[in-house]
């Protein structure tokens, strides 16, 4: 089934330019031959993971060959043409896509031993490392107002991830120093705003909960003053059965954006976020061996149990396109808005890059934002 997910990318890819199409079949022509920052950062992971390198450089060279971000241009920013490169809808730099460009540039260079892909990510990390504002640690999102004083927990999660990922690979030396600094400050910020979507933002976001578990145990064990394994596996088991309690739609396997509680008060239905759901399914098999080695088995039994069945759900959503299997974001029946603030979701019947590459993570059992490459503590 990977690689059937796998071919739905090929569908998608401009022919030229080799970039992907984010919502190839939407309702919504603003949405038309749109590529966002954060979708080609995970389609170029998914062909990395495959071996499909000449396909990955398409995507990764796309994001090396720009210069590093300034506050008069729109390099890297959230979304782009297909088939031009150019910026596409909103103008705006935002953390959160260019962390997960770093982290598919530097998993190119992995692969390909192309170090040129790797000096480009410690660039780019180094980049918003001097010029992006920071709060007690964190970061803001990014450089233009609004986002210059919103802070979001997922975005320092995914820079944090991308951190973790560079320090293993520089040597030793002042780059070093400052980025093992960087991160821990992001980490202790992380530590005070942990559960909330944003800075004093009572929102429960799904994907704030997922990414602390998808940076894998290792990161915590290494970064926080837990204790122990026993300790850690406390606290994992509390923020696993918070996600159960908070997201996990009625009457589905799988899970929504938000709690009921938000869900509510914007107006709308509980759905199955299919990208989402497969995040969670992803952050449930890291945490799997690390739950085994502690001699639980019966709770990592149970983990695997609630991946299987959100991952089967997800698929009982699928689509055929082009003769491979796409991924909608949602199985909402018409677009929702996810938050007061955010963009329409789309609905069940659009096909989505952003959950047919997690469906592929998910599928293969790969975890891109972890160091160790087979998940283990």
């Amino acid at each position: 089934m990977a690689h059937i997910l796998y071919k739905y990318l090929h569908t998608v890819r401009h022919p030229t330019t080799g970039l992907l199409e984010s919502f190839p079949h939407s309702a919504d022509p603003k949405l038309h031959h749109v590529a966002f920052t954060y979708d080609l950062a995970l389609a170029s992971l998914v062909f990395t993971h495959h071996g499909s390198l000449e396909e990955a450089s398409s995507t990764v060279g796309f994001f090396r060959a720009m210069p590093l971000p300034t506050p008069a241009t729109a390099d890297y920013n959230t979304a782009y043409h297909v088939d031009s490169g150019l910026p596409a809808l909103e103008r705006a730099f935002q953390v959160g896509p260019l962390a997960w460009a770093s982290v598919a540039l530097m998993r190119y260079a992995e692969a390909t031993k192309q170090m040129i892909y790797f000096d480009k990510a410690l660039r780019l990390l180094d980049w918003v490392r001097r010029h992006v504002d920071h709060v007690d640690g964190g970061v803001v999102m990014g450089t233009q107002v609004p986002w210059t004083w919103r802070m979001s927990v997922e975005n320092n999660w995914a820079y944090y991830a991308a951190l973790r990922i560079a320090i293993r690979a520089i040597p030793d030396g002042s780059w070093r120093e400052d980025f093992v600094k960087e991160k821990a400050n992001v980490r202790r910020w992380l530590l005070r705003h942990e559960g909330c979507r944003g800075h004093n933002d009572s929102v429960k976001a799904l994907d704030v909960f997922t990414n602390a578990l998808l940076v894998g145990p290792e990161a915590h064990l290494e970064d926080v003053t837990m204790g122990d394994r026993q300790a850690l596996a406390m606290w994992a088991k509390d923020w696993v059965e918070q996600i159960e309690a908070f997201f996990r739609a009625p009457n589905t396997p799988g899970y929504d954006y938000t709690d009921a509680n938000e869900a509510q008060r914007i107006g709308r239905d509980r759905v199955m976020w299919l990208e989402g759901t497969e995040q969670v399914v992803v952050a449930y098999q890291t945490w799997a061996p690390f739950f085994e080695a502690l001699n639980d088995p019966t709770f990592a039994h149970e983990l695997l149990r609630r991946a299987s069945l959100a991952h089967a759900g997800v698929m009982r959503c699928s689509l055929l396109v082009g003769n491979a299997v796409a991924i909608p974001n949602t199985d909402a029946p018409e677009p929702i808005k996810t938050f007061t603030d955010g963009w329409y979701a789309r609905p069940d019947t659009e096909p989505a890059l952003n959950g047919t590459t997690w469906t592929y993570f998910a599928e293969a059992g790969y975890n891109p934002l972890t160091t160790f490459r087979n998940n283990s503590p």
